[in-house]
């Protein structure tokens, strides 16, 4: 009898004694996103206020060494590293999501929504005021430790991960958490508070090469990491009875994938600063595009929030110019109306 995970569309690769389903739509779809991100990431780093054409890109890209220009110091100080910082901050952000909505089976669940964004902040905010010549790799490691522990708490309150108990008190986090850097901010004096209020709209302007290896560092391991989970994950969305029926344990494979969504959202918020919505809208945009397991969500998520954000990043610095936007703000255009039209699905649904 064939298994429900086992899809007819799939297609079995034999790899020694174990086989790998592909979906040959979810593997066009994939190259397309990918397609779509490489001609956009062209499109960013030729345009601008200097524009550099396709010759003098593939110069930059294959004279590192050559003496310094303008364009050099354009391309490998501003452009490339924004770009490339830009992908690699949405792909997190949305695996992040992803896993967060599959693991709390609710489609409204973001990492940006239960406090995690905003303690990153706060501990990146503490390193900025009082230990400015702290080096830049304590914040990711701080802010990591940092959003676990709320989460470890939200998760207590919340006796879980299952449920609207968990999103509605990671909400309730995310607000008090707020209403503290708002105080915060108060008593700042305004240098003090442009600078944080900058890092809180989620700019990439101050993108560095030193600050993409670092993500992808830290960021590597933990996604093959919640990839190697997607089997069990796709197994616990039949329900967590039917799932231990079939040999896998719901409370260890949930903490397992909510630590890395975490520590994937407080890595990016302590790097490129607080951009929201990324999480909440790639998977949903995923699932538009394929269906099947947990793997297919996670890895088009990253792609869908890898465009995302890129894009937003290339508008807000293209479509104000000489004036540039955040990218956290223009993804918050987009984010907000879009939050709005999932709960009036779900009100009319429900009606």
């Amino acid at each position: 009898m064939r298994s429900s995970l086992f899809r007819p569309a799939d297609k079995a690769l034999r790899l020694g004694g174990k086989s790998i389903l592909l979906s040959p739509h979810a593997l066009l779809a994939g190259c397309i996103l990918a397609l779509i991100i490489t001609l956009l990431l062209v499109f960013a780093l030729t345009q601008g206020a200097l524009p550099l054409t396709l010759r003098e890109v593939y110069y930059q890209l294959t004279h590192a060494q050559a003496p310094a220009s303008l364009n050099q110091t354009l391309f490998w100080q501003m452009r490339l590293p924004r770009s490339v910082v830009a992908i690699i901050a949405g792909a997190v952000l949305g695996a992040a999501g992803a896993v967060m909505q599959s693991t709390t089976r609710n489609g409204l669940a973001d990492p940006s929504l239960l406090g995690i964004k905003e303690t990153a902040c706060l501990v990146v905010w503490i390193e900025l005021l009082f230990f400015p010549t702290l080096s830049p790799l304590w914040r990711p490691i701080s802010a990591m430790i940092a959003g676990l522990l709320v989460t470890g708490i939200v998760m207590l309150l919340a006796r879980g991960t299952s449920g609207s108990r968990f999103i509605l008190i990671g909400i309730g986090m995310s607000w008090g958490l707020n209403a503290l850097l708002g105080v915060i901010l108060t008593t700042l004096d305004p240098k003090q508070a442009q600078q944080l209020m900058l890092w809180m709209a989620g700019s990439l302007q101050h993108a560095t090469i030193e600050t993409a290896q670092l993500m992808v560092v830290i960021a590597l391991p933990i996604v093959a990491l919640l990839l190697y989970s997607c089997r069990a994950s796709t197994i616990l969305q039949l329900g967590d009875a039917t799932a231990t029926s079939l040999g896998v344990s719901p409370l260890p494979i949930n903490r397992l994938r909510v630590i890395g969504a975490v520590i994937l959202t407080a890595l990016t918020v302590s790097t490129v600063g607080s951009i929201g919505f990324i999480g909440l809208m790639a998977p949903h945009l995923t699932r538009r595009m394929v269906s099947g397991g947990q793997s297919y969500l996670l890895c088009g998520s990253a792609l869908v929030g890898a465009l995302l954000l890129l894009l937003a990043d290339c508008v807000g610095r293209l479509a104000f110019a000489p004036t540039q936007l955040p990218a956290g703000i223009i993804v918050a255009l987009l984010g907000g109306p879009f939050l709005f039209i999932l709960l009036w699905k779900r009100a009319t649904q429900r009606q």
